[in-house]
This record gives structure tokens, sequence and C-alpha cells, in this order.
């Protein structure tokens, strides 16, 4: 629709979009979203859960958010801000090369005799989750130019939504926290919301937006089991500092080990007893858990 106005009609959104800017001010009716849900595949129609919202968004605001998400993606790359372990929203970087580096990761511990061990970390409604205050804190102290700042902080806060569903529509509803699903620059503001994860020893990490990979080798299983306990609980603390929830029902974990181990490799058996990964900060003692660890060896696949 935009590509067919008129060349007065753009120049007048152009003056719009500067003077927005040099307020940095994003307009109320922008942050209102109609919510849609699509139901999941396989799921009951009566759980909540079984349906994933679609916002739909202000074709304007959207257009702004890509004038706001360039000029801070530029100062973020700039300023290399994100790890070089977040393959997400960088150029020259996809899934696929992220893939390639975990492949080759595991193809040097092969040449090494060594076992590899993975933990994949699934983060429960990301998006939804992320706690506006401590995004707007890490943005401050990154020292965004001002402009961007303000325009970001008057986008996070005051937003609301209201759900449609067939012919029906409820009453607007407030949005206290989260990022907005389907904006622009909700991807961006989640990596850089995370870029100050922490690095856990004699590990390696393989980020993509909101998921993570936890990777780490050994010519010892024990060893392994050690190094990813310990890195799931650094993660773990950090996570729940910043106030998100990782779920333990999605996470996986495996390892890769050797056609043929070296002597001083004690692999673990089938029947043993994996570490459990469990929430540390956790004292519920009803919370369900889900083992860490659990040993394959493609020798006998």
């Amino acid at each position: 629709m935009l590509r067919h106005l008129s060349r007065k009609t753009l120049t007048h959104l152009t003056y719009l979009f500067n003077h927005l800017l040099r307020l940095g001010h994003f307009p109320t009716c922008w942050k209102r979203a109609k919510v849609v849900p699509i139901p999941k595949a396989n799921k009951p129609g009566n759980d909540p859960n079984s349906y994933r919202p679609i916002s739909l968004l202000s074709t304007l605001g959207k257009l702004f958010e890509r004038i706001v998400a360039a000029r801070l993606t530029s100062f973020v790359n700039r300023q290399h801000l994100l790890p070089h372990t977040q393959f997400g929203l960088r150029k020259k970087h996809s899934t696929v090369f992220q893939l390639v580096r975990i492949t080759d990761y595991i193809s040097n511990g092969y040449n090494f005799h060594r076992h590899s061990g993975i933990v994949l970390l699934d983060l429960e409604k990301a998006y939804d989750t992320v706690w506006i205050h401590g995004l707007l804190y890490k943005l401050i102290t990154f020292k965004l130019p001002t402009y961007i700042l303000l325009t970001l902080k008057a986008f996070l806060e005051g937003r609301s939504f209201t759900v449609h569903l067939n012919d029906t529509s409820l009453s607007p509803k407030t949005s206290p926290s989260g990022l907005p699903q389907g904006a622009v620059l909700s991807t961006t503001l989640f990596a850089i919301y995370i870029s100050d994860m922490p690095h856990p020893p004699n590990t390696q990490l393989a980020l993509y937006t909101d998921d993570t990979a936890i990777l780490t080798q050994s010519w010892r299983t024990d060893t392994i089991v050690h190094r990813l306990t310990h890195a799931t609980s650094v993660l773990f603390r950090y996570f729940t500092r910043w106030k998100l929830q990782v779920n333990i029902h999605k996470t996986g974990h495996f390892v890769h080990s050797t056609p043929s181990c070296s002597p001083n490799t004690s692999p673990l058996p089938a029947d043993s007893n994996p570490v459990e990964l469990t929430n540390p900060l956790s004292s519920s003692p009803t919370r369900p858990q889900t083992p860490v660890y659990e040993a394959f060896n493609l020798s006998n696949s």
C-alpha cells in the first residue's frame, strides 16, 4: 500500500518520522495490537496454551520501527555489542553457519578421540517475559544515542492489545512486560537483552537469538557431566536474575562419542544414573526434574 502513495504523501511521512525521532516519541495508536489466536496442530481446542497469539500492528508503526531498527542495528554492530557466539540478526550469519560451527566443533573432537556434550536450552515465552526496566537499564549502559533510547522507551511502555476470536473481541488489556510479538524491533532488542550472558569456563556457547546451546569436550564423560551441570547452573542464575524462565521440559541434552574410545575414556554405561538438570535457585520439592545428560555411543548405533 505504501508503495503506491504519492511523492507528496511520502514527503509528509518523512517529515513525520524525522520529527518523531527528534522528539523520541512513539505514537500510542501504533502500540495497540490486534491479537488473533492461531490454533496449534494436534492440540486441544479448549486449552488456551493450544493457541499461538499473532499480533497485528499498524503498517505505519512497523515502517517507523524498521527505521529505528536500522539505526539501532547499525549502532550495535559498530560498538560490537553482540557476542561473537550470537549468530542471530548479524550480517553474513545464519542458522546454517551456526550449525556448521557446531558440526566443526564436534568433528574436531572426533579427531582427538574426545566426547562432545551438548545441552540445548529453551526459554519459556522468551519475548513475553522480558523485563522492560531491565532492558532499558542495559540500553542505558550501552550508551545508545539519546534519541534512540527515548524512542525505544516510548515504544516499550504503554502498550496494549485486544484479542479477536472469530467475531468476538475482548476489552483492551495493557502489556506490563515483554516484547511485542510480531514487532520488527523485538528480535533485535531481545538479542541485546541477553548479550551479557555469562560464558561458563571450559564450554562453548552457540546462540541464535533466544536459542542457546552449551557445548564441551573431554576424554572423560564424567568431566563433561560436571562441566555441563556447572554451566547450566550459571546460566540458570543469569536467567533468573533477569526474569527469564528456562523450560526444562523442552531442554535437550546428548553426547556425541567417538567410534573408538581412547584408553583413558570411561563412557557412561547405558544403565547409569544421569545428572539432573533443574533450576538451582528453585527450592520447590515438587518441581519436575529433567536429566541433563545421557550418553550415546555412536559405535553402537
